[in-house]
This record gives C-alpha cells, structure tokens and sequence, in this order.
C-alpha cells in the first residue's frame, strides 16, 4: 500500500469515528430532553417556596408546557378573616389544540391537602371552597399530568350567588327567583299567588292583641298577643348610612373625550351594571359602570385617562 493511500485510509477511518460519537452525543441529549431532566421551569415557581401571590383584582393567567419543561405552578392567597374560601379555577378554551390534562389542589400552610380536582378540556370550570383563618397562607398546586395549556385561576372569598338579584327577585337556596307578583301588591291590592299578579282586595293581618287587657307597665306583644314588660327608651347612636362601595383606580384608558376605567371591586361587592360613580378629588370624574366581573369592573368616566392617576380613590354608589 502506498504512503498516500494508507494516509486516505485512516483520515476515512477517523470520520466515520468522529460522526458515529457525534451522532451518540446527539442522542443522549435528545433522551435527557424529552426525560425533563435538562429543562428548567421557565416560571421559576415549581416549588411552595417559590409560589407567588394569586392577583388582588383579576384572577390570574398562567400555563403549563411538558415540552418546555413548566410542569408545576404554585401560588398562595392570604384571607383576611375567618371563614371560608374559594378557589376557580377556567381552563382556557381560546386554545382549541388545548392537551392540558393537570390537576389542582389546595392546601394550608401547614400541608394539610384541603381540595383536589382534575382541570383539563373535559373538566374546564373547578369551584372549590374550604375553610380559612385571617392571616394564615393558603397555597394552589397546579400540576401537569401531560399535554399543554393555559388556565386562568382566582383563590378569595366565595362569590354571594344573589348579588345579583333584582328588586323583583328573591334569594332561595342560592339561586335569583322571582317573587310573587313581581314584588309588593300596590295599596289596595294583594298578591293572588295562584294567577301571580295582584288583585283588588286587602290583607287584613292577625291581631293577637285584639281582645288583651295588660296592666300597668305592660304592652301585648303582637307577635304572641301576651303581656309582657314596656321596654325602657334608650338613646341609640346614629348610625351612618352606607354611601357607596370604595375601590381602587387600577387602570385608565382613553376612550374618545373621556376614558375607561378599571376599578377594583366586582361581583364580589355587590356592583351591578349601570351604576354610577365618581373619582375622589378628580373635579368632573363621574363615570358608569359597563362591565362586572367576579372581583373587578369597568366604567367610562367623563374625564381623559391622564387626569385620572393609577390608585386613585373612587367610589360606586348603589
């Protein structure tokens, strides 16, 4: 063999060496990636220690990602009371190549587990309540089974089902139903609950007390018609209306000649559609609410957005 063929020989040699070690290489990392074990949590909140707290006035946006290696969220809520507490939890359903199969669960500071329920395309809404106590942290695991997805999540107090109720309307077992004949009869009238609409007529009330004699320093209680003591007059103090529900300024908009304003109190606090308003020590800032949502709303105010700084005072009278 010549010098030069047996020089082509071992170059050829040493290729072929160098290209099946690379192709090795290539596929141990392959391996490591797809194991997880390479990937970092791109979040940086896969552990209690590092959960951050859910949002105050809008629930909270996040996602889990097997590919990317985010397979574990955590957050926590602090109440304020005694009480009890709700977690809600909407996998997003703007995503329709959504593969998000995960589960939640709810434990105190303690670890004691509290709730726990599947969130994924077929099981999209998770209402969950449990007890609290003010102060005490209460944490929200969101952990990936496989797949991937977004998710919206809110820990807080449970929503009043009947904030919503009309004046014509009533709460029973939880639910808005309307009452009898749309509400009180006019005078003159009563309520025929078999037809529901009032009729001419009057409802005469039960007098237990007609026939009752009481001594001296004794009334007939209507109620029971018997004799009981005249309860002395004491002076109570006056006791201040309520003048409207206080929130926050989170965000403001401009929106034509005025602007649209974030507010920091919803559902939550009893604020309805079509409710009126105003910025404190914002001369002319009256607005209306628009939109309401669990814990926050949106009104248009009358004043441009640059007259109306993040965290102003408001207030939204009923």
């Amino acid at each position: 063999m010549s010098p030069s063929k047996g020089f082509d020989f071992l170059t050829k040699l040493r290729l072929r060496s160098m290209a099946s070690a690379a192709v090795l290489i290539t596929a141990v990392c392959a391996v490591a990636a797809c194991s997880g074990q390479s990937i970092r949590d791109p979040d940086n909140d896969e552990k209690k220690e590092k959960s951050r707290p859910f949002k105050a006035t809008e629930p909270t946006k996040d996602n889990l990602n097997e590919v990317i290696g985010d397979r574990e969220d955590w957050r926590f809520w602090v109440p304020d009371k005694n009480g009890k507490g709700e977690l809600r939890v909407e996998v997003s359903k703007w995503e329709d190549s959504s593969t998000l199969q995960a589960m939640v669960t709810v434990f105190d500071e303690a670890g004691t587990q509290l709730a726990q329920k599947p969130m994924n395309q077929a099981n999209p809404t998770v209402r969950e309540q449990f007890p609290v106590e003010g102060g005490r942290k209460y944490y929200a695991r969101f952990k990936l089974v496989s797949g991937k997805g977004e998710y919206i999540a809110e820990m807080t107090e449970p929503l009043d089902p009947c904030a919503s109720c009309t004046d014509k309307q009533e709460c029973q077992d939880g639910k808005c139903v309307d009452k009898p004949c749309g509400g009180p009869c006019p005078d003159g009238m009563l309520c025929n609950r078999e037809k529901n609409e009032c009729v001419k007529g009057k409802e005469k009330p039960e007098n237990k007390c007609e026939d009752v004699t009481c001594p001296k320093g004794e009334m007939c209680a209507r109620s029971s018609g018997k004799c009981v003591p005249i309860p002395e007059k004491k002076d109570t103090p006056e006791v201040k209306k309520e003048t409207g529900i206080d929130c926050d300024v989170f965000e403001a908009q401009d929106a034509g000649s005025g602007s649209v304003l974030k507010l920091s109190a919803g559902e939550n606090k009893g604020v309805k559609k079509g409710m009126s308003g105003s910025v404190k020590g914002v001369k002319g800032a009256s607005f209306t609410v628009t939109e309401v949502y669990p814990t926050r709303s949106k009104a248009n105010c009358k004043v441009p957005a640059a007259k109306v700084p993040a965290g102003s005072k408001a207030t939204i009278r009923p």
